[in-house]
Formats: structure tokens, sequence, C-alpha cells
């Protein structure tokens, strides 16, 4: 099988639970493509003077060669590789998964007096790479490959990034793909429940079509795909988390927009929350706009 775009995982001490290099190896198996596992070593001082962690440069070697190890154990020996940057973590491991398939991080790590990498960086990686970001939960372990697909839709132009990787990870898999709109009406402007009402209805209507058009212009740029649509009124944090766990998701993706150099990942800490609610992997992809 011909070998695809590098899998770039982020380890630290905590890799054999965190979930991150079991879930790049199951991708790995599935499409042949090599893993690259980035170890950072913050090199940023502290409060204070620089303080060097003795022996820093060889427990990460170390650590990385066992994760090596590990990955040919589980896999073809010899496919997979291991670096050992420094530097500022999040900004460091995005920068060397530029050119990657994707980059992969555990949502909780741990490192040696906090001098070896993850933990709280897999946010800022996810803001600051141009790659995709695939968020993994703790001790993550495979389950159906042909569950759903899940990929948190507002505007087709802002999302069509993310409908384009989760259509290409779930062709790996022949699995189908959920699109989820979240919508909601605002109280603040009245208090009359009866007012209310009819708006919700009337904005429901308006949502219900807005899915409508981007379904069909899904099936029209992805004739392969298998798409479904979901509507939910609701904070949209909660909603999405709730959908992914109703249909008990594989993947859950969303999008963020790259306009000039500005990045920015779901509005009102929906890609936080994301991060650190969801039941599944969660992918953040980013969509490029051009200036005007």
């Amino acid at each position: 099988m011909k070998r695809r775009a590098t899998i770039a995982v982020g380890v630290d001490g905590s890799w054999a639970d965190n979930g991150a290099v079991d879930w790049a190896l199951h991708e790995s198996e599935l499409t042949a493509a090599p893993i690259r596992a980035v170890h950072v070593i913050d090199d940023r001082p502290p409060l204070g003077a620089y303080f060097d962690f003795p022996g820093a440069d060889a427990a990460a070697n170390a650590l990385v060669r066992e994760v090596c190890a590990y990955l040919d154990h589980h896999d073809r020996p010899g496919l997979h590789t291991g670096v050992v940057l420094s530097g500022p973590p999040a900004h460091t491991l995005a920068g060397a998964a530029g050119r990657d398939r994707m980059l992969v991080i555990g949502r909780h790590g741990h490192g040696v007096l906090s001098r070896l990498f993850i933990g709280s960086t897999a946010e800022a990686a996810a803001h600051e790479s141009e790659t995709a970001v695939v968020v993994v939960p703790p001790k993550w372990r495979p389950g159906d490959p042909q569950a759903p697909v899940m990929v948190g839709v507002d505007r087709l132009d802002r999302c069509a990034a993310a409908v384009d990787f989760a259509v290409r990870f779930a062709a790996e898999r022949d699995a189908p793909i959920r699109l989820v709109h979240v919508w909601d009406v605002s109280r603040t402007s009245t208090r009359d429940e009866a007012a209310v009402l009819p708006a919700a209805e009337i904005a429901r209507i308006h949502h219900s079509r807005h899915v409508d058009e981007i379904l069909g212009r899904c099936r029209s740029e992805h004739p392969g795909a298998r798409f479904r649509t979901e509507l939910r009124r609701g904070q949209p944090v909660a909603a999405l988390i709730d959908a992914a766990t109703d249909a008990g998701a594989q993947l859950l993706v969303v999008g963020g927009r790259v306009h000039g150099r500005v990045r920015a990942l779901l509005p009102g800490g929906t890609a936080h929350g994301i991060l650190l609610r969801a039941p599944c992997p969660a992918a953040f992809v980013h969509q490029h706009e051009r200036l005007y």
C-alpha cells in the first residue's frame, strides 16, 4: 500500500495512558501512514533564574525510543520515527506538524518536573496548528469503525474544511457522517413567553432550511459520502456533546477559521468546552479565508 502523509503525535511521560499514541497507531493501520512521535522539552525559564532540568535531553530521547519501540511492536517495524524538539510546547509542536496529515495529542498529560511536554498544551496547539489537530481522551480504545463521524456545522464557508476532513476520515472506515447544527433563540429581548414561542418556531424553520442547504452542498461536493443531518436547540457545547454521546460517535469534528494571520476556533468557549468534555476524540480543523 502506498505511503501517505505522516501522522504526528505529541508524546510525554503519560503516553501509555493518554490515548494519543494508540489512536494514531489505529489510524496508521487503516491508512498506511507512518507516525512521527514528537516530544517537546519546554525550554522556557520558570519564574526566577533559568533552570535546565538535569538529564532532560537524555530522558526525552529515552521516552521517544520507548514510544517507537511500542509502535514497531504493534505495527510494521521501521515505519515509524521519533524526534525531540525544544521550545514553547504548543507553538513548537504546531509548527513541527505543519506538513503532516494531522497532529494527534492526548487530552491530559504530564512531564518530568513539568519540564517535559503535554497536558494543557492541546487547546493552544489546536489554535496554532496549520494542520488538523485530533485531541484524544485518556485510555482511548478502538470502538465500532462504522460509528458515525460527527461534524458541527454553522455556515458551510466556515466549516467546509472540517467537512472535508470528516469525509476522508469516514471513507477510510466506510462510516456515515452526521452534520449537526445547533441553534437557539435569545430571551434577552423579551420576557414574554408567548412571544418567544413563535420566534422559536420561526427560528427552527429557518435553521432547518439552512441545514438542508448545507446537506445539498455536501452531497454535491462529496457524492460518495453518506450524510445525515441533525438539528439541535441549545447551548453549543452541551448540544454537540449530547449529540456525540447519543450517536456513539467515533469522532467529533469542529471547524475554525484563519482570516489573514488571525485564527479562531468556534466562538464563546465552544472549542475549549468540546476539548475538555468530548466523549470521543475531537478533531479541530481550520478553514482558511481570504482577506478582502
